[in-house]
């Protein structure tokens, strides 16, 4: 059973920005994460995975 939260979550991920590596403030909610860069504009919808190491941040082909 997958559990669905519906408030609004904000994290920061240090250096994320896959343009500037500025940090990359993200908002996750019901529909998945997004993620806007404040220093360069990058908009995108980062792949947030947990693995036995922490989390795991990808950003698909359109990053490159």
């Amino acid at each position: 059973m997958t559990e669905v939260h519906s408030e609004t979550r904000e994290y920061t991920i240090p250096e994320g920005c896959p343009v500037c590596e500025a940090d990359l403030p993200v908002k996750v909610t019901a529909r998945g994460p997004n993620a806007v860069c404040r220093h360069c504009g990058w908009m995108g919808r980062p792949f947030i995975t947990v693995t036995h190491q922490g989390l795991r941040v990808s950003y698909g082909s359109a990053a490159a």
